[in-house]
């Protein structure tokens, strides 16, 4: 029970930090800068995609 809200709060979590991250204004950044902004959103999507799929199989 307690993997199942613990599943669903990092689900929340990271689809706050995700929203933040594509909020972000690219205007005036390093190349390397966006990259590292992208790299940090693409872990949030496959982290956001498993966490899903963990709670698919708890129901």
């Amino acid at each position: 029970m307690t993997d199942k809200v613990q599943a669903k709060q990092d689900l929340e979590f990271c689809s706050a930090e995700l929203s933040k991250y594509q909020n972000l204004s690219r205007v005036g950044l390093r190349h390397s800068e966006l990259v590292a902004i992208d790299n940090v959103m693409i872990r949030l999507k496959k982290r956001i995609k498993n966490l899903r799929e963990a709670l698919v199989v708890f129901f």
